[in-house]
Order: C-alpha cells, then sequence, then structure tokens
C-alpha cells in the first residue's frame, strides 16, 4: 500500500508540473503578444524611410519585397504621381491594401493616416 501511495503521488506531481508549465507558456505567449508592437507604432518608426524611398522612385518605377523600418511590403511602387507601399492581398487575392503616399493631393476612396499618408484597399482590376 506504502509503494501505491507514491506512485499516485508521483503522477499528481507530474501532472502539476505539467500544469504549471502549461500556464507558464500561456502567460508568455500572452506577454509576447500584449508587448508587440501595434501597427500604428511601426507606422510611425517606418514612416521616414518610406518617404525616403518614395522620393527615391519615379513615374513607372517598382520595387519587389522590401523591409522599411518594421513595415514588409510585397511591392512599392510609383503610378500617377503616387507612391504605394502594397502590404498584401485578400484571402482571395482580389483586394491589394497598404499605404499611398501623396503629399501634394488626397487620393479617393482612401483613409487619411497624418500628412502625406493615406491607408488604401482597392479592388484589382
Amino acid at each position: 500500500m506504502g509503494g501505491t501511495i507514491a506512485v499516485e503521488g508521483s503522477a499528481l506531481r507530474r501532472v502539476a508540473y505539467m500544469g504549471m508549465a502549461l500556464l507558464a507558456g500561456v502567460l508568455v505567449l500572452v506577454a509576447a503578444v500584449t508587448m508587440a508592437p501595434t501597427e500604428d507604432e511601426r507606422f510611425t518608426n517606418s514612416v521616414g524611410g518610406m518617404e525616403a524611398a518614395a522620393r527615391s522612385l519615379g513615374e513607372g518605377d517598382e520595387l519587389e519585397r522590401q523591409t522599411i523600418g518594421n513595415l514588409t511590403f510585397e511591392k512599392v511602387f510609383r503610378a500617377n504621381g503616387l507612391v504605394y507601399f502594397q502590404q498584401g492581398q485578400g484571402w482571395l487575392g482580389d483586394r491589394a491594401y497598404g499605404y499611398v503616399w501623396s503629399p501634394h493631393v488626397q487620393p479617393r476612396d482612401v483613409e487619411h493616416v497624418e500628412g502625406p499618408w493615406y491607408m488604401y484597399t482597392d479592388l484589382e482590376d
């Protein structure tokens, strides 16, 4: 009977250790997610490099897969005087989205972020 109690106690200890390890893992994950920079913070930290890239592009120029500051873009391109920083496409690949730099006019169908910066989402033709 003494040996059986030791086995049960050992099994309970193992379950308790596994529970503590699981709890610690969950707490680390929660801390990592809540401490990660927001999209706004990543934009703010990247805007200087993005503006430098926007000013350097000529009409029709395109850069593939660029990381500027804390943001990654599938492509960066100038079209009709506007510079698009395309972050991705929708689930079906039908909607491009990202930021657009327009220092002289407010583009149509965009959301103003700050200064010459706007967010866009539009249908691909």
